[in-house]
């Protein structure tokens, strides 16, 4: 082809056209720029099409955990829910000084030595991230969702960190002072090494104190945190499966 592009050159230059020798190399550089336009479109295309195969890829992986996690995120808002049930019954009780209600208390309490959460990972997800295929994202209300899993995660991870140092400084130091550890921490499941035995715990004192009643009231509000925070995480998760499913329908 370039041989024979030369060869009209030559021509038109030995007949002494000159201008129409101009007008030809014009032409002749215009079909090139127009072939490299087209070459790049063409690769341009080409990557897109890679890009988008790996974010569809993923997006199918991405459903598989999210069902996963939703799953897991359920199962653990179903015990944080009746952890929290616990300590506002051990609210009332304490806050009615009822003595009566004594034995109730005392299959309770071992809601208080519960604190923090597991951690879920979410590794595909992660995985999409760490490699930024998230401004490839067309759809706006999924790429929404998924910062706010992030941000969420985040959070959640905080407040499991903050209940943790809060059972270590405030509950744990008062339950070894106060309450016989080894007859309500576990809610009389007995575990190796762990003896229904020792000291009397003088539940009585527990109504009138001051300090357990302001350790059920933070534990409350920190339970509840976790809660709205755990709930959000599931709705979130919830939008994402959703969106997900279209994406992978549309592709399909």
């Amino acid at each position: 082809m370039i041989k024979f592009f030369r060869s009209i050159r030559k021509s038109l230059l030995s007949e002494g056209k000159k201008s129409k020798y101009f007008k030809y190399a014009i032409g002749e550089i215009v079909l090139v720029v127009i072939g490299i336009l087209i070459a790049l479109q063409i690769n341009n295309w080409n990557e897109n099409r890679k890009s988008q195969e790996k974010i569809d890829n993923y997006f199918e992986k991405m459903l598989v955990e999210m069902r996963q996690k939703k799953d897991l995120l359920k199962n653990y808002q179903k015990g944080n829910l009746k952890f929290n049930q616990d300590v506002e019954r051990i609210a009332h009780i304490t806050a009615d000084k009822n003595a009566d209600s004594i034995p109730v208390l005392k299959s309770l309490l071992g809601s208080l030595t519960v604190a923090g959460d597991p951690n879920i990972s979410f590794p595909v997800l992660d995985e999409f991230y760490n490699q930024d295929l998230q401004v490839a994202i067309k759809n706006d209300s999924l790429k929404i969702y998924l910062e706010r899993l992030l941000d969420l995660r985040l959070v959640r991870n905080q407040v499991s960190s903050f209940a943790l140092d809060q059972y270590i400084t405030n509950v744990e130091p008062f339950y070894i002072k106060h309450i016989n550890y080894s007859q309500t921490a576990t809610n009389n499941y007995y575990y190796d090494g762990f003896l229904d035995k020792g000291p009397d715990t003088n539940y009585e004192n527990l109504l009138y104190s001051m300090e357990f009643w302001n350790i059920i009231n933070l534990k409350l509000d920190t339970n509840s945190t976790a809660s709205r925070i755990l709930e959000g995480l599931i709705i979130t998760i919830d939008h994402i499966i959703e969106l997900l499913e279209k994406e992978i329908k549309m592709q399909k």
